[in-house]
């Protein structure tokens, strides 16, 4: 009896790392293929902006500033202040991240 539960149960274990590897592929692929929008605007700064205010998250950025586009999306947009990039919604214009210049 033991020994008949002992090889269905080796089968499924073996078969489990391998389906387990292969949805952490697949799972990966989709992530590896968007690209990182903060990343994309410090490797493309773009000239600074000039606001009365500095970005804050969640404001919105007046329809003057211009907003640099990044390859391949739609999203986001960036644009520079005081050497930092800002990320922006595009349908919204508001700020989503401020970060560190180079």
């Amino acid at each position: 009896m033991l020994r008949r539960l002992s090889v269905p149960l080796l089968l499924l274990g073996a078969m489990l790392p391998g389906t387990g590897a292969v949805a952490a592929q697949t799972a990966a692929k989709p992530e590896g293929q968007r690209i990182n929008v903060y990343q994309y605007a410090i490797d493309n700064p773009v000239e600074d902006s000039h606001l009365k205010n500095a970005p804050i998250l969640g404001a919105s950025v007046p329809e003057a500033i211009a907003l640099a586009p990044c390859q391949d999306e739609k999203a986001y947009a960036y644009f520079y202040y005081q050497g930092q990039p800002v990320i922006v919604d595009r349908s919204t214009r508001s700020v989503v991240r401020i970060g560190q210049g180079r």
